[in-house]
């Protein structure tokens, strides 16, 4: 079946770039490279050329519906993991960790090649407009957790919307609301992102086949699993009434599911790093989710 191709093609890519660590061919510092790379210019030239190529401004009021969705989503895990964190009588560091994995999701670096494949580059448009709410709640969500378990002296809002894919796609828009056309940039330069945006996908896998490790798994299995059941339950359970009643068409109802289930994100592990919560918590968790992703994607595409 054509979605069991696309894990296999999503597999196979995660795949060499964690047989490239084992070999070492690449190493852990290769893929902080990889995601800067990525973060600060394939995917800002992948948000700028959909949005402006595919995006005018009457449709703006339907495509904006669609980070909502995502918002309560990550809104309402964050608040269920608190208080099952609260249960199972976590400390803060621990706490903190939990409720980034659980509610963040891994919209953009697992989402856009999932999303890709499943509904082409219609979908791909749409799940750019999920990845901006979803990095806004990452920034958002992560420094408010990591300032409060530290008391590191941050400006959320400042880090937030630095974010450069983020604010690429606040520009693109205000450009599109300005009924600015991609034909208005010279050729060379609309090639030129066209040849880094075609890298996003690829170095994306990349980077998360180097993210991944088995070693991880072994400090929290179980927190990987209930981690997991709130990224690909809980969440695309919540998604699914609000994107029925506020959405029309049925690509974006798929897309804001898909995207509302994807598993943990790789950035609760860097917030973890920085502000000194409970990182083998949530690298296990990456790494179970992520692992259960590539079964239960699948399932929840042949459902919707």
């Amino acid at each position: 079946m054509i979605f069991m191709e696309i894990m296999y093609i999503i597999v196979f890519l995660i795949l060499i770039g964690y047989i490239s660590r084992n070999f070492k061919i690449l190493d852990e510092k290769d893929r902080m490279v990889l995601n800067k790379i990525v973060i600060y210019i394939t995917m800002p030239s992948t948000i700028f050329l959909q949005l402006l190529t595919n995006v005018t401004p009457s449709d703006l009021p339907e495509f904006m519906k669609l980070p909502l969705i995502i918002f309560i989503s990550t809104a309402v895990c964050a608040l269920l993991a608190y208080l099952v964190g609260k249960c199972l009588k976590l400390d803060n560091k621990s706490l903190g960790g939990f409720v980034l994995v659980s509610s963040i999701g891994n919209t953009g670096f697992l989402g856009y090649p999932v999303i890709l494949g499943f509904y082409g580059n219609e979908g791909l448009l749409r799940a750019i407009f999920c990845d901006m709410s979803a990095i806004f709640c990452s920034m958002l969500l992560g420094t408010y957790v990591g300032v409060k378990v530290s008391g590191a002296k941050k400006s959320i809002l400042k880090e937030v919307f630095s974010f450069p894919p983020l604010f690429t796609g606040i520009v693109t828009l205000i450009l599109v609301l300005l009924h600015v056309k991609l034909s208005t940039f010279p050729e060379f330069f609309i090639k030129s992102l066209g040849y880094m945006a075609n890298a996003t996908i690829p170095l994306i896998m990349l980077s998360l086949g180097l993210s991944l490790s088995p070693k991880a798994a072994k400090f929290g299995i179980f927190y990987g699993i209930i981690v997991s059941l709130f990224r690909m339950v809980i969440s695309p359970l919540v998604a699914f009434p609000i994107s029925e009643s506020i959405l029309s068409n049925q690509l974006d109802k798929q897309v804001a599911i898909m995207q509302s289930a994807m598993p943990s994100a790789m950035m609760p592990l860097v917030y973890a790093v920085i502000y000194d919560l409970d990182v083998k918590l949530v690298a296990s968790a990456c790494f179970v989710s992520t692992v259960l992703s590539l079964l239960i994607l699948p399932i929840i595409y042949t459902i919707i």
